[in-house]
């Protein structure tokens, strides 16, 4: 179960491994989550198919609601990607799929986590300083339309309590 941010709401929740079933539920929350980096549909599957490939989706009993895109190589993990359907954010959604993922890092021996996002998504900086991150530098002019620098965040691994 997670709740909102105020604890109001209560919605089950459940994490699972991408299926290529998915495909169009993620389109879709692409579609109403413009802030989030828009891939082809077709990269959904070809990252979950690829060795160090993490690609999560939470779902209610009803429908598919997010997802997280990351990979790992070596002892470092990188989130690629993360979006929620808007009618489901502040709803514990994307604390529900972070934390999946950086149990599973854990389990693959990952020490270290990064992201990037940008500067302006503060809702998205707030969730990541909640769990963990911290910020670890600029890329200049990362983003397009509009062009924006990306904060560049990190999370340290070092034991599963964290």
């Amino acid at each position: 179960m997670a709740t909102d941010d105020k604890g109001t709401d209560s919605i089950a929740l459940k994490v699972r491994a991408f299926r290529p079933s998915d495909v169009v539920s993620i389109s879709e929350i692409l579609r109403d989550s413009t802030e989030a980096a828009q891939w082809p549909s077709e990269s959904h599957a070809k990252l979950a198919a690829t060795p160090g490939g993490v690609f999560l989706v939470c779902e209610t009993i009803t429908r598919l609601v997010g997802f997280l895109a990351a990979r790992q190589v070596a002892d470092e993990a990188e989130i690629l990607n993360i979006a929620v359907y808007c009618d489901f954010r502040r709803k514990g959604v994307a604390s529900t799929l972070l934390l999946a993922a950086l149990d599973n890092f854990r389990r693959s021996a990952i020490t270290r986590v990064f992201l990037e996002l940008r500067e302006s998504n503060q809702p998205a900086r707030a969730l990541y300083e909640r769990h963990g991150f911290v910020p670890a530098g600029i890329r200049k002019s990362y983003y397009r339309d509009p062009t924006e620098h990306a904060l560049c965040m990190q999370k340290k691994l070092t034991d599963p309590s964290h």
